[in-house]
């Protein structure tokens, strides 16, 4: 029995090995990518645009392994201290890939990687504030924003046409009344970046006015029993008015002028301002006339 075990393990040793020397022998290629990181920029330079991010390496290795190999644990690490602004070409060769000895780098693409340098600069912009179609609305925006500048650092060919910054279009209710405060970030260039990202956005709304006139009725405010009227019967109110009640109209029959009138007022001829009540939002501009005659009989 024991020399039957003996025999068995013997047996599996060399089909192991027998399969090892015969897949171990074959060789393969296979390409992989390698990740690229970089380190070592100096101060005050920044890349311009995307560098490329990866590397496509062809391996050569034996066929039972090649192909087990993880690209997840593969990395170039380009040294960007030697990067001056301008354009830079780095060539890549085959042993710059770092792998086991058991795999052989036949061809690394792209074999010239191409960086643009320039340098980092700093500018102070002022802020503007920015909204959702608030050109279509019936008010006015009036916003302030905290802080009103902000520094922009970034390349300087990006930097030298920038003059102000936008912040991200806000949202305004349907319905608008008062003022609101909120917090926005900036809209800025890729590769640029700001110091504060947000601000602090103070919104008020102000309705839209406009001019219009409107005749009015003299109403007699009077609970004595004598007869009495008034001259003009009518007066003439010109208003500032907000622009919704206009355009829904019969705003004008909420206008009302009217004179109180004592009750012990003796006959004859009296003159009196009158009062004038507007629809909510309304102001007044100009009456004419300013008094009207009340005669009592």
């Amino acid at each position: 029995m024991t020399s039957l075990w003996y025999s068995r393990i013997l047996a599996l040793l060399l089909a192991v090995l027998s399969w090892y020397l015969v897949t171990g022998r074959e060789r393969v290629d296979s390409w992989v990518r390698v990740r690229i990181e970089m380190s070592g920029l100096a101060d005050g330079l920044v890349l311009l645009g995307a560098p490329r991010d990866h590397l496509d390496v062809l391996v050569r290795g034996p066929k039972g392994l090649v192909r087990s190999v993880d690209p997840a644990e593969l990395v170039y690490t380009l040294d960007a201290s030697k990067l001056v602004p301008g354009r830079n070409t780095v060539v890549v060769g085959p042993d710059a890939v770092a792998l086991s000895r058991l795999f052989e780098v036949v061809e690394v693409r792209p074999a010239n990687l191409e960086f643009f340098v320039e340098r980092r600069v700093t500018r102070t912009v002022p802020v503007l504030g920015a909204f959702k179609d608030a050109s279509a609305r019936d008010y006015t925006i009036v916003s302030q924003l905290d802080p009103p500048k902000v520094t922009l650092s970034g390349p300087e060919s990006v930097l030298q046409d920038v003059d102000e910054v936008l912040v991200e279009p806000m949202a305004l209710p349907d319905a608008p009344s008062g003022a609101f405060e909120a917090f926005v970030r900036l809209v800025l260039p890729d590769q640029v970046e700001a110091s504060p990202r947000s601000v602090k956005a103070k919104v008020q709304f102000r309705q839209n006015m406009r001019e219009a006139v409107a005749e009015a009725p003299v109403r007699l405010a009077f609970q004595g029993a004598a007869s009495i009227r008034v001259a003009p019967e009518n007066v003439t109110l010109r208003l500032r008015v907000p622009v919704p009640l206009l355009r829904e109209g019969g705003w004008r029959g909420l206008v009302d002028a009217y004179v109180e009138v004592p009750p012990a007022t003796p006959p004859g001829r009296h003159e009196y301002a009158y009062k004038v009540t507007l629809p909510q939002g309304c102001e007044l501009i100009q009456a004419k006339p300013e008094r009207v005659s009340v005669f009592v009989k």
